[in-house]
């Protein structure tokens, strides 16, 4: 009997640990992912739900934990606005839209130019948290009333940084050889027809007479 009510008031209070998670504060948080795979450079969004289930409006946010923060660049998040009273089956989504900047070491000839990438180390992976919180309504465009008070809820996310591997690309380094070869080849143009007429029938006479005398010898 001893064991069966220290049993129940185990899952009472791990219930509570859970319930706190998800709910705190007037919000709560549905998700259906805990990680998500982005190639490095590339943008991912993710979307969450949002349910209220006091009597408190409240206008919502989504933001990163610290340890993602130096990761996750140009975030967009929108803010919603979540009624009073506003269940788990009536949950609101809301977008989350960020970009991971390049995180792999490449081996480049020249500066950041003609660059190579074997992605030989380990994929890269960063844990934090998502965390939605309230704003007051004040802070909102359009200005719909909401609590004044902040309220946060957190969710787990894990990004993995995907590597793809690429050679070096000398397309640059081929259209720059190609435009200076233009820029030599209209200068020694430039320089040959900028002479007046009659030099330049003078200096071909010059060069016939020279031939002529090579023949002759």
């Amino acid at each position: 009997m001893q064991k069966e009510v220290i049993k129940a008031s185990l899952i009472v209070v791990l219930g509570a640990i859970i319930f706190s998670n998800f709910i705190y504060s007037g919000l709560g948080i549905k998700y259906s992912q805990e990680s998500a795979l982005v190639n490095e450079g590339g943008s991912a969004c993710l979307t969450y739900e949002v349910y209220n289930p006091w009597s408190d409006d409240s206008n919502v946010i989504i933001g990163v934990s610290d340890e993602l923060k130096g990761v996750l660049i140009l975030q967009e998040a929108e803010t919603k606005f979540v009624p009073a009273y506003t269940s788990s089956q009536n949950a609101i989504p809301v977008k989350f839209c960020f970009k991971v900047p390049r995180l792999y070491a490449r081996d480049c000839l020249v500066g950041n130019f003609l660059c190579k990438l074997d992605c030989n180390e380990d994929m890269k992976i960063y844990e934090g948290d998502v965390a939605v919180r309230t704003v007051p309504g004040d802070d909102v465009g359009g200005g719909i009333g909401g609590s004044t008070t902040t309220a946060v809820v957190g969710a787990p996310l894990r990004i993995r940084v995907a590597c793809a591997p690429h050679t070096r690309d000398y397309t640059l380094l081929y259209a720059f050889a190609a435009v200076i070869s233009a820029l030599i080849v209209a200068s020694i143009l430039f320089k040959k027809y900028r002479k007046p007429k009659e030099q330049r029938i003078k200096e071909k006479m010059q060069k016939l007479k020279e031939e002529m005398r090579k023949t002759k010898k």
